[in-house]
């Protein structure tokens, strides 16, 4: 971590600076030290502005306070640069655990072994590629294939759906709950 502190119109005073540091404590824990901070003081009039930069790998989150006090000013921006930081670690995090879109499923066909106690073994296994499609192309897929289902992502939904050839030559739709 790198602080760099800059006054204009007004000196940054050490007491500031370990304000600054002092501030910094949760950010740094947060973003584990991997972050460079510029701090810009300014004094206007009755006006102290505070504005924080904070470089964290490819991001770049500010905050900037106006008030009558500097420490105040400081406060107020680090405290949205803190929010700030906080929402990007949250978007990372829920974004990272989201599943990994499905792009083919296995089918096992189940055959009976001994009719008495109904116990099944897979006989054969098929994996099948998941294309977006919408039901009217499925449809269409499905006339020009030898097997009797397909499996494909609705376009409509984006949920994974089944279409199969029931046994009296109708068509059969199987859609997840949503």
């Amino acid at each position: 971590m790198r602080i760099d502190f800059t006054g204009r119109q007004m000196e940054v005073s050490p007491d500031l600076r370990r304000y600054t540091e002092e501030r910094l404590r949760k950010l740094t824990r947060l973003l584990r030290d991997r972050f460079d901070i510029h701090v810009i003081l300014t004094a206007e009039k009755h006006r102290r502005t505070a504005e924080v930069t904070l470089q964290f790998r490819d991001h770049t989150l500010v905050g900037i306070q106006e008030t009558g006090d500097a420490r105040r000013s400081l406060s107020g921006a680090l405290n949205k640069l803190q929010r700030q930081a906080v929402r990007l670690l949250a978007r990372r995090r829920t974004r990272k655990r989201r599943p990994k879109p499905a792009t083919a499923i296995l089918l096992n066909v189940l055959g009976t072994r001994r009719v008495d106690h109904e116990e099944h073994q897979i006989l054969e296994t098929e994996r099948f590629p998941i294309k977006p499609l919408s039901v009217e192309e499925a449809i269409e897929t499905l006339d020009s294939t030898r097997m009797g289902l397909v499996v494909f992502r609705n376009a409509d939904t984006e949920r994974v759906n089944v279409l199969y050839r029931r046994e009296d030559g109708k068509l059969g739709l199987i859609e997840p709950e949503p």
